[in-house]
């Protein structure tokens, strides 16, 4: 009798135990499975639970990380090696605090490494910092404040990286003309123009402090550039045309297709092929 019920109670135990495996996974608890793994590894296009959208997105962000940044290795070393050797009340960096540091992987400007520091915890940045590439200058940003200032070095070596050009060439009598400047890292600059020959360009300055070539009278004339960064500066010689209305009508007539209505020894090369649609300019030369 006592081995029948011990026989019994095993058949009843592998019953019990059939009837659980028998029960079908139903396919939500396999979705689930499923985004619980994507949100791991980001994917575009996953559909996952709404519960799930921080972790993705905290997925996201460190794929970007990877993509973009660099967060380990000689070369960020290196830069907050340097960093780290600057007064810490110009950098703004406190020596007590264990900062990470992220490094953009391509250069800003084709000049400058750009790093930023973190506080633990923070994902706002502590500190902004531009480092050039060949070790001549470091600069401290503050984005909040649209202002940069230079720690350490000198602005040499980046004035030879500075572009200046007209904005517009070729501007009419009584019209305006503009030069531009690109630095890279958009680090601030002096501007000074002089018109070398005043009979045919004027320089003005607005109330926002912008500098204005003004055409006075037909003809080419050139207008002198000076970018001043830190205690260096760079100057260039921009040439400009000033037309009349006969020179705009000609121009206009050419745009529209109805052919040069001057000599053939005259209009050949006029212009060809600069400065098509650059800031708006009327594309016409002399």
């Amino acid at each position: 009798m006592k081995k029948w019920k011990q026989m019994a109670a095993r058949l009843l135990t592998l019953s019990v135990l059939a009837a659980v495996l028998a029960v079908p996974v139903c396919a939500g608890a396999a979705d689930i499975r499923k985004a619980d793994s994507s949100a791991q590894t980001y994917k575009d296009g996953a559909v996952v639970p709404a519960a799930k959208a921080p972790a993705v997105r905290r997925a996201a962000q460190e794929k970007a990380l990877s993509d973009y940044y660099i967060t380990s290795g000689k070369k960020l070393d290196q830069a907050v090696a340097t960093l780290l050797n600057i007064n810490p009340e110009e950098t703004g960096l406190d020596p007590q605090v264990e900062y990470s540091y992220r490094m953009d992987k391509v250069l800003t400007g084709d000049y400058f490494y750009h790093v930023r520091a973190f506080r633990p915890g923070s994902t706002g940045a502590a500190g902004d910092f531009l480092l050039a590439k060949d070790q001549s200058c470091v600069f401290r940003r503050f984005p909040g404040e649209n202002r940069t200032e230079l720690l350490e070095g000198t602005t040499e070596k980046l004035l030879e990286k500075v572009e200046v050009y007209p904005a517009y060439k070729k501007i009419p009598i009584d019209g305006v003309g503009k030069v531009l400047i690109r630095v890279p890292g958009n680090i601030p600059y002096n501007l000074t123009l002089t018109s070398l020959n005043e009979n045919m360009l004027t320089i003005q300055t607005d109330e926002h402090g912008q500098q204005w070539v003004y055409g006075v009278s037909r003809g080419k004339a050139d207008v002198l550039a000076e970018v001043e960064i830190g205690n260096f500066s760079t100057s260039k010689v921009l040439s400009f045309t000033v037309m009349d209305e006969k020179d705009a009508a000609r121009e206009e007539n050419r745009r529209s297709g109805g052919g040069f209505p001057i000599g053939i020894g005259i209009g050949i090369g006029w212009g060809h092929g600069h400065h098509h649609g650059h800031g708006g300019g009327v594309v016409i030369g002399i």
